[in-house]
This record gives C-alpha cells, structure tokens and sequence, in this order.
C-alpha cells in the first residue's frame, strides 16, 4: 500500500515534468529555419532540401522538428508553451488534493486512539465549522459504547466528510494538520522550513486561486471572466509548485514525528 509521500510524489511529478519540457521548449520565440546549423542538420538526417526544417535551439537543448510532425512554428512560441506552465499549476494542486486526504486516511484513526475524547481541539472554530455536518445516530452511539474499533469507526466518518470538503488550502492544511495533533500547523510548517508563514500561506493559496481561474475560466481572472487569459510566467510557476512540494513534504515529516509519539501513547496504555 502506497504511503501518503508517495501518493503525493506521484501525484505532483507531472507538475515538475510540464516545467521541464516548458524549459526544452522555451527558445524566446527565436526558431531556427535556415542557416549553417540547420543546413548540417538537414544533411546529417538526410532531409530534402523543400523539407521545412524547426531547430529548437538553447542554453539547454537541440530539438530538430521536421515537417513529419505536423508542428505549425507558432506551437513553440511562448504565448503558445505557457499552457504547459497552467498544466503545472493544475498538477501540483492534484498533488495537494490527493496528499491531504491521504495522510489523514493513513492517521486519523492512531490520533484518535492516542487522544481519545480530547482529539477534538475545542477552541478552533476551523475545526468546528469543518466537523459541523458530522452526525452520529443514536445507533452509532450504542455501537461505539463496546466497540474496540471506535477509532476506525469514528475516523471513517469524519474521513468522509474529506471526500466533498474542499481541503487543498492554507485552512485546509490547518484542519488537516489540527486533526493529526499539531498544536500550531502552519507556524510548525513555517519553522521546519525556516521560511516566512505569510508568505508561505499566501504563495499557497495564489496558487490554488490560479488553479481555479484556469480549470474554470481558461485562465481568466474570476473579477474578470470575459477578460484576456492572465499572463503567466516560468519563474512564477516554478515557486508555486516549489511551496506545494516543500509544505506537503514538511506536514508530512510533521506529521509523521506526531504519530510516533502517538504510537508509544497507545503501546504504554496496552
């Protein structure tokens, strides 16, 4: 069974792949047609002299696209490869809807054990408007009186509620973190990785705001859906799925140190 890091390392590898090949592709709009470098190419693989030629051409990469590949020269151009950035963007949040869920899965039930009645953490309202829909009937009540499996029980139910609660956001990962035993979250998150906390959050949910506009609108602005696309750059795309990467991977070793001591909790208690 796969571990929530690697559903979510499998689940953001795309977002790194679509900047990868975005940077192969980036020629800054100056395609090679002719010249010395494109007439050695066309003799080495034998090409016609009427064949149209594209050599991708940078600090990083030689691509030749011959005309076999149905390729048009504006599919390389900049305002043509930025869909790949978006693509990015998109990916990353998968990767963060998937990871949430997932870790919570994996722990949920060990955080009830370990905390028994105090695993409800009564003075965070994020908490109580997320748990406010949780309903047990009178029947789920007797049957956890003498279950030994309350925990799992219990932990399924408020698991879902995670599978139509929108959790990929800066409260989300709050709620998530609050449910697995970190006092603090955001500022645990923000002192494993010695970063600013307002940044952090706000990159976090620019990110998803980003994700939206270009899964629903095609990368307008919701303030103005019939607008022009939003520009979007690699530098920005590349720290967007950067702070995903590096908060999920922080919450997780978090996480993971709160769930040993959980653990030896409920090895003592046996």
């Amino acid at each position: 069974m796969r571990s929530p890091r690697q559903i979510f390392e499998d689940n953001i590898r795309p977002a790194d792949l679509l900047l990868r090949v975005y940077r192969l592709l980036d020629t800054n709009d100056h395609l090679l047609i002719d010249g010395q470098m494109v007439d050695k190419l066309r003799e080495l693989v034998a090409a016609n002299a009427d064949e149209d030629l594209m050599l991708v051409y940078n600090e990083i990469f030689l691509g030749l696209i011959r005309e076999g590949a149905q390729m048009p020269r504006s599919t390389l151009k900049r305002a043509t490869l930025a869909h790949l950035l978006r693509q990015a963007v998109v990916a990353s949040c998968t990767g963060l809807d998937t990871y949430l869920p997932a870790v919570l899965r994996a722990n949920l039930p060990v955080a009830i054990r370990a905390l028994g009645r105090g695993f409800v953490p009564r003075d965070d309202q994020g908490i109580s408007e997320y748990l406010k829909d949780l309903t047990f009937s009178l029947d789920d009540t007797l049957r956890l009186l003498d279950d030994p499996n309350a925990a799992d029980f219990i932990s399924g139910r408020i698991l879902s509620l995670a599978n139509f609660s929108y959790l990929s956001s800066k409260k989300g990962m709050h709620i998530v973190g609050r449910l697995l035993g970190l006092p603090k979250p955001w500022d645990q998150i923000t002192e494993h990785l010695k970063r600013d906390k307002k940044e952090l959050t706000t990159i976090l949910d620019e990110t998803v705001r980003r994700r939206n506009d270009i899964v629903h609108r095609a990368d307008r602005s919701q303030d103005d859906p019939a607008g022009e696309a939003q520009e979007i750059t690699y530098a920005w795309t590349r720290q967007a799925v950067d702070t995903v990467q590096h908060v999920c991977l922080a919450l997780d070793e978090l996480v993971a140190v709160r769930i040993n001591e959980f653990e030896i909790i409920i090895a003592s208690q046996a």
